[in-house]
């Protein structure tokens, strides 16, 4: 290597060494300098991608070590930094590609088995991720993010005892790593431990004041009160002492909740406004609505049954699916009250199985690679692996429940793999569902940024789920009304449980407060009673949702009483929805 590369080296140093004194600015002027020459020595190009990660930017990691790969295409470490560039930028089947390259010459790479370990865990295969993580221990066993991670797989393996030895053990390491006290927390949450979990985080704040993701986790686990003043004080000024922008993020978001608990309704929006402007971003929706045009093409009555001989007996799968935050946490946990069904959270493999039949970016050709794709020995070997995973997640339950709510659009798929699976689509009033998804941190559902996505995407999930009410067999997809099920949860629970063919055990409702695994936004909910505050919860944001009402006014019209006298006027409904109502009488 030259010396004007060398010396470009030493000035990325410069650059990481000001990143971590938080000279985020200094830092930037100087990648900007470096990036712009040319005639770069592959090590330089790495060196940038890794700076690039370091300021959360993968898109432009990527391309410099593409750049380093187009000089050095055999360096099983570029493919690792690639792999680790892609997953960040959420392009995770490359990534498993990328990290497969960088291990094929046998190096146990540490960074690459924690990668691909995280992502089997995020895909709900726990064996996979258990075996990478393992070997990334082995292969580095003093790094305390893979101790965690570790943990948290073995959590999901109901090796609880194990995994917070794993927990304590990547604090020990990493003790000044405020992620890694993060997992420890969220590990404790998920097991049940609600108050250890909390004053681990309010240990966490207090270490690390700027850490807005342990603010948000805190106020997932408990309500706040008036006597927490004090702390919500404390947290409004943290906001003003220049935290990174993912972190103010994710205090909005705690503070939301905490003036929400606190019923002062007008501060509570107003956080959570400014929460979803720092995360808002450009959302597509011609992508998947023309995705839906194809899947209309393609799959009618006639042809889904000719599909689904081919498809696997299992009647283990329980599907639910609908919008976020629609009730599909309690739903589950009603289910799993059951001794012979289990939960295993919101699985991605429908999803995964979906893009390996048709790529997401190629909805022109939907059909045509749906047809090569779905042959017999294909859709057996779909539902073999989908069946592994539910085994995992509940060894020896007759069902299994997968309450992802993102399935909603491939129920054609669903339908193929099981026809004899059970659907429940889960409904909940249409303001609570769009404020509640509006109030929660998803990174990975950019629409939940601004209510008026969010009226867009309820009107396009009702619109799709209509359709598969059409041409999937009568009564296949069982609706299932959130309201009802809190009002009554007896008779209606009941009523669920028949449609999946188990018993009512009511009594397991009650068991909110036994060491269980919870793996949802409402942490805090699961381990209460059912209760019926969320129920009409809108009526205390009325003075906001008057736009949102003009979207989904055809879903509002029994409602027109309530929301008047809240100053909220519906116009009339679309030649649609009286037509849809004509039907129904």
């Amino acid at each position: 290597m030259d010396s004007r590369n060398n010396t470009l080296l030493k000035e990325i140093e410069k650059a990481s060494q000001a990143l971590q004194s938080g000279r985020r600015i200094d830092a930037a002027l100087i990648y900007e300098d470096v990036a712009q020459q040319t005639d770069l020595d592959p090590a330089v190009d790495v060196a940038l991608g890794r700076l690039c990660l370091s300021f959360d930017k993968p898109c432009q990691a990527v391309g410099h070590f593409r750049n380093a790969l187009n000089e050095k295409p055999d360096s099983g470490q570029y493919h690792g930094f690639l792999g680790l560039a892609l997953q960040a930028e959420g392009h995770v089947d490359e990534a498993v590609e990328s990290f497969e390259r960088a291990l094929a010459d046998g190096d146990e790479l540490p960074a690459v088995l924690n990668g691909l370990g995280v992502i089997y865990l995020n895909r709900g295969d726990n064996e996979k991720a258990r075996s990478f993580l393992d070997r990334a221990q082995q292969a580095k066993p003093s790094d305390g993010s893979i101790q965690s991670n570790l943990a948290m797989v073995l959590v999901r393996l109901d090796e609880h005892e194990i995994a917070l030895q794993h927990a304590e053990k990547g604090l020990k390491l990493d003790p000044d790593n405020a992620s890694t006290h993060y997992t420890y927390g969220r590990i404790l949450a998920e097991l049940g431990r609600v108050d250890d979990a909390v004053r681990h985080f309010e240990k966490t704040i207090r270490q690390h004041r700027h850490f807005g993701g342990a603010y948000d986790q805190l106020a997932r686990l408990k309500r706040f009160t008036a006597a927490d003043r004090p702390f919500i004080d404390k947290a409004e000024k943290a906001l003003n002492q220049g935290m990174p922008a993912i972190e103010r993020l994710a205090l909005h978001y705690a503070l939301g909740k905490m003036y929400d608990d606190c019923e002062q309704w007008d501060k509570a929006f107003e956080h959570f406004r400014q929460a979803n402007l720092l995360k808002k971003k450009g959302y597509d929706f011609k992508r998947k609505r023309k995705l839906f045009r194809q899947l209309k093409k393609l799959f009618d009555a006639k042809s889904l049954a000719k599909y689904q001989a081919l498809g696997n007996s299992s009647a283990m799968p329980i599907f639910i699916v609908g919008m976020p935050r629609s009730g599909t946490t309690l739903m589950e946990r009603m289910i799993a009250s059951s001794d012979r069904a289990a939960g295993a959270g919101e699985l991605e493999e429908i999803l995964r199985i979906a893009e390996l039949i048709s790529p997401p970016d190629d909805t022109r050709h939907f059909g045509a690679n749906a047809r090569k794709n779905l042959t017999a020995e294909n859709i057996s070997k779909y539902a073999d692996g989908y069946l592994e995973l539910l085994q995992q997640a509940g060894p020896g339950m007759d069902r299994v429940v997968d309450k992802m709510p993102e399935n909603y659009l491939h129920l054609w798929l669903i339908s193929i793999l099981f026809p004899n699976a059970t659907i429940l689509f889960a409904q909940r009033h249409p303001f609570d569902t769009a404020l509640s998804c509006y109030f929660q941190n998803f990174a990975a559902l950019p629409w939940t940024d601004d209510l008026k996505k969010i009226g867009e995407e309820y009107r396009f999930r009702r619109e799709v789920m209509d359709y598969w009410k059409r041409v999937l067999p009568e009564g296949k997809i069982v609706d299932v009304h959130y309201e009802q099920l809190v009002a009554d949860p007896e008779t209606h629970g009941k009523h669920m449980l028949e449609r999946c063919g188990l018993e009512w055990r009511g009594d397991g409702l009650d068991d909110y407060r036994k060491e269980k695994i919870v793996k949802t936004a409402s942490l805090w909910q699961v381990r209460q009673p059912i209760y019926q505050s969320s129920i009409m919860r809108w009526k205390n944001y009325a003075p906001y949702l008057s736009e949102l009402a003009g979207q989904l006014s055809d879903y509002l019209q029994n409602d027109r009483d309530e929301l008047a006298a809240h100053n909220i006027r519906l116009g009339t409904p679309s030649r649609l929805s009286r037509l849809k109502e004509m039907l129904r009488k």
